[in-house]
């Protein structure tokens, strides 16, 4: 890549709301890097806890919120409320760099802290799918939207139905076998697993049975 395009792109990554879905915001990825370094060394008593600490940190700060946008909604959002959730995380974070909490109760609030994230962000990727998925407003959107997978701002666009929300995502489907559409091809593999349960259990009962009548008969001889 030529210098002088790769600092354009640097240039145009690192305005406001340039980086976009949390994992791309370079302050979000910054306050939790401070975090991790201010709190699991000196603050987790315990390896156990401590490991599991760095862990969900390290999580936050990797793929997890692109991961979440993408498989549970279309990963993209409108940029001013990404910011607003932005800030309420690094505010978070602050009050847990600031406490003096340890060990167990420190990691509740961890895991508080990354629930908190993904309900504010679930708003943000909710509201912009509820207007691209209506025919009636999906026109309506003119702002630039950021695309979390890959963080960069683009133009709205109007979504299909079939790409709307969880249940309907071919990226979601994907993760499963293709079901039929037959309600007994869905139901097949279970029934055959009952008749077999209970085919098994009756040839259990009949040779215990049998084992019974046969040492009874040796008993009377």
């Amino acid at each position: 890549m030529p210098p002088a395009l790769a600092l354009l792109l640097l240039a145009g990554l690192s305005a406001r709301g340039g980086w976009g879905c949390l994992q791309c915001d370079r302050s979000v990825q910054e306050a939790l890097s401070q975090l991790r370094v201010a709190i699991v060394p000196s603050r987790f008593h315990v390896e156990q806890l401590r490991t599991r600490a760095q862990a969900l940190l390290r999580g936050m700060q990797g793929p997890f919120f692109r991961d979440y946008a993408l498989k549970a909604f279309v990963g993209k959002a409108e940029v001013d409320p990404l910011d607003h959730v932005a800030s309420i995380i690094k505010n978070q974070v602050n009050i847990l760099k600031s406490n003096a909490l340890r060990d167990w109760r420190l990691l509740e609030e961890l895991v508080s802290l990354r629930e908190n994230a993904i309900q504010e962000l679930k708003k943000v990727l909710r509201s912009y799918e509820l207007k691209a998925c209506d025919p009636k407003s999906c026109h309506l959107l003119k702002e630039e939207v950021l695309d979390c997978l890959h963080c960069l701002k683009i133009s709205p666009n109007c979504i299909k139905k079939k790409y709307c929300f969880v249940d309907r995502q071919p990226h979601v489907a994907l993760r499963y076998e293709k079901m039929s559409d037959s309600p007994l091809s869905r139901a097949l593999p279970g029934i055959l697993i009952s008749i077999f349960l209970a085919l098994l259990a009756l040839g259990v009962i009949v040779a215990s049975a049998i084992t019974y009548r046969q040492n009874r008969k040796l008993l009377l001889q």
